[in-house]
């Protein structure tokens, strides 16, 4: 790149409207969002990032290339300019690629999210394809260049370095710094106002509130007129009707005897629940720790021909009672509204057993060597079996077990590359030794599936109980692991009588 291009680049970014796009960005991401959370700060900052990540990728391009040791000659400078050109098309066609992997794809949402955190620990990064609604301000990105590269519209040097002075470290901590990620929302509290029910989310100074049994919802700017939240309450006029929480579980208790007995009239059990616990991973921001799914407080509201019940459920959203007796599970969507739609699923077969199924590799492979070398893969080097074996092993518990995201891509490479080195060597043993019932190793995978299937099996909510699911592992590994053993030993000669 020459100096030409890198004067057009920093007209760019210096241009006014890349410097009201830079400022919406900060105002936005670190006022905006927390005064008003929702779908307009959310969509406004990424429509202002449009303005603003071309121009600063262009200039960054320009100030990383190797400068020419002679400048070009004059005839060159229609060439020159194409070269900028392509460079700020280039910087807008990335801009978009990237941005769409972002939001469409839960895998760029968390590398996004994690190269963000290396500046904002606390940042968050969500795929939402109905951002890609933003795209189109790329098109007024390229206009904005078109109109700042005009020789009349371009300042004099002195201007252009006060503008590049102010936009560029304005424009690198608007885009790094970016606004922490918000807190997840929580249902913390409800209360009962004459035909309305409001649920108050926590973190947030407004709530939800509702006048149709749940069927829609709005926004409520006043404040609980409640001090502490109540874990118990009784229909107003039938006193002898309570309901109760029991935190920190999601259950309700119902009592027709003014609270002498209770019984049960609505829960998650206690396995479903600490698989919802999964979901809602904890999340911290600025050392605050999040709510998890649990029945928090409760509130009774009269109604024609019955009375609603609404139970504040953390972060699982609300738990409603209808005059009719039927219980909803509304989940949360942000702090804007509450629906069953938006309720995360209590059965997911395969989801979220990513330490279980890490066990189950790292169990197989330990019965696969343990069949290598019963069958005689050692006889020939002892010492490089071992150490083969050990590569292998340490490999797979650093790719099954490592960090998750971008910080866990260093030991996944580095795992994947052990495992590979690895294998070759349990490979070569195997071939020049001399070894017997290698149809041993059939438990290796038998081993992986006894293990692998019941936590499976719970997460699509059979068998409901976590320790039945440890249960049936252990008890399931035993006939594979049995099964490997004695073809071994009849490989090696079967069983002696004597």
């Amino acid at each position: 790149m020459t100096d030409r291009s890198r004067v057009t680049a920093g007209a760019w970014l210096g241009h006014p409207a890349t410097l009201s796009a830079i400022a919406v960005l900060l105002v936005n991401d670190h006022l905006l969002k927390r005064l008003w959370p929702g779908v307009v700060t959310g969509k406004l900052s990424d429509v202002a990032g449009m303005l603003v990540a071309p121009p600063l990728l262009a200039l960054a391009a320009t100030l990383a290339a190797q400068r020419p040791a002679a400048p070009a000659p004059g005839g060159a400078a229609v060439a020159l300019g194409e070269a900028g050109r392509r460079a700020a098309l280039a910087a807008i066609a990335l801009t978009g690629v990237v941005f769409a992997l972002v939001k469409t794809t839960p895998v760029g949402a968390r590398a996004a999210a994690d190269i963000w955190a290396l500046f904002t620990p606390s940042a968050g990064v969500v795929a939402d394809p109905t951002d890609l609604l933003a795209l189109p301000a790329l098109g007024l990105a390229w206009v904005v260049r078109r109109h700042a590269v005009r020789p009349a519209s371009l300042p004099g040097r002195s201007a252009r370095r006060a503008r590049l002075l102010v936009a560029l470290p304005a424009a690198v901590f608007a885009v790094t710094a970016t606004a922490a990620a918000p807190i997840p929302p929580s249902a913390v509290h409800v209360e009962a106002h004459d035909a309305v029910i409001v649920v108050y989310l926590g973190f947030s100074p407004n709530g939800l509130a509702t006048s149709d049994q749940g069927r829609s919802w709005h926004r409520w700017t006043s404040p609980p007129s409640e001090k502490s939240s109540r874990t118990t309450s009784c229909v107003p006029g039938e006193p002898r009707r309570c309901y109760r929480v029991a935190p920190p579980l999601l259950r309700v208790e119902q009592s027709d005897d003014a609270g002498a007995t209770w019984a049960t009239a609505w829960e998650i059990s206690p396995s479903r629940q600490r698989y919802l616990n999964r979901i809602y991973v904890p999340y911290t921001s600025s050392g605050i720790r999040s709510d998890m799914a649990a029945s928090m407080a409760v509130a009774v509201l009269p109604a024609p021909r019955g009375h609603l019940v609404a139970v504040a459920n953390g972060r699982d959203g609300v738990a409603l009672r209808d005059v009719s007796g039927r219980w909803h599970r509304l989940g949360l969507r942000g702090y804007e509204d509450l629906s069953e739609q938006a309720a995360a699923p209590l059965f997911d077969a395969g989801e979220h057993i990513e330490a279980e199924t890490g066990t189950a590799y790292l169990t197989a492979l330990t019965v696969l060597l343990a069949a290598l070398a019963f069958a005689g893969g050692w006889r020939r080097s002892p010492l490089g079996f071992a150490a083969a074996g050990f590569l292998a092993w340490v490999g797979l518990y650093m790719t099954v077990k490592g960090p998750p995201g971008i910080f866990g891509l260093p030991f996944t490479i580095l795992g994947a590359l052990l495992v590979m080195g690895g294998s070759v060597g349990l490979a070569a043993a195997v071939v020049y030794s001399s070894t017997r019932g290698l149809s041993s190793i059939i438990a290796a995978p038998l081993t992986f599936a006894a293990i692998y299937l019941p936590f499976r099996g719970w997460s699509a909510g059979w068998p409901d109980d976590y320790g039945t699911a440890v249960l049936l592992a252990v008890v399931l590994c035993c006939p594979a692991v049995a099964l490997g053993a004695h073809l071994a030993i009849r490989a090696r000669g079967g069983y002696r009588r004597r």
